[in-house]
């Protein structure tokens, strides 16, 4: 009777013992899980952290060279904004030309300052388009804004490179011609002006623009100024508004 009392004492204090240490494993257990469960949200936070500062780095490098090219379109713009009126000035000069040589009832009062006009205009075009090599070299997709992105490419890698390539080579092929028929039908005089030397156009006869097939080929050296112009400024519109929109994103 001794003997099975305490064998039911050892077998209540063994389930006591497992109990006790059932309830140890799950507080462990818990306490593993809840340990995991912080670790994961902390490399969640660092993430975040991680992302929003690499984010932050993008952003500055895009912000700076949005602005880069801001500061080039104010140079570029400045300097379309000088050449546009002084090529269609030419224009203008070349259109009274072929007026007053189709009617010689026309005074010619005019005559030398329109020859002068035509002697002394000429254009190259050279726009700044570093910023844009730039962006282009680091990812032009690190530019968030898809609007001025597709601006950025239109303008730099097409508009531009073409205006480029028709006044650079077409157009200053005229010019030379240009300046051939010039020092053709009149005489070209060296002079000083303002402490520098320059041309003086002398006419000797103004009779020569009538029938006169070099000065016929004078004028028709006019032909790309018209399309240079529109040109330009189709240019000048894409660069103001490319600006405004780079103005926009940087103030988001």
């Amino acid at each position: 009777m001794i003997k099975l009392f305490r064998n039911i004492r050892q077998n209540l204090f063994m389930e006591n013992l497992s109990a006790e240490q059932a309830g140890k494993t799950s507080k462990y257990f818990k306490y593993a899980i809840g340990e995991i469960v912080l670790v994961v949200i902390g490399i969640l936070i660092a993430l975040q952290i991680n992302n929003w500062n690499e984010h932050q780095k993008i952003r500055a490098y895009e912000i700076t060279m949005l602005k880069e090219v801001s500061v080039a379109l104010e140079t570029d713009l400045a300097l379309l904004d000088r050449n546009i009126p002084y090529l269609e000035n030419a224009l203008k000069s070349f259109c009274k030309l072929g007026i007053m040589k189709n009617d010689v009832t026309i005074s010619q009062d005019s005559l030398h300052f329109h020859i002068e006009i035509i002697h002394e205009y000429g254009f190259l075009l050279n726009l700044n388009t570093s910023p844009y090599e730039a962006i282009k070299s680091g990812g032009i997709d690190k530019i968030s804004n898809l609007s001025i992105r597709n601006q950025l490419s239109k303008l730099y890698g097409d508009k531009i490179p073409f205006a480029q390539t028709w006044i650079n080579e077409i157009f200053r092929a005229e010019l030379f011609n240009k300046m051939e028929l010039i020092s053709t039908l009149f005489y070209v005089k060296a002079v000083t002006l303002n402490g520098r030397i320059t041309n003086e156009t002398i006419i000797e006869n103004p009779n020569i623009i009538y029938n006169n097939k070099d000065f016929d080929k004078l004028l028709l050296t006019s032909w790309p100024l018209s399309q240079t112009i529109m040109r330009l400024k189709s240019i000048r519109d894409e660069m103001l508004d490319l600006k405004e929109n780079i103005v926009q994103e940087i103030k988001r």
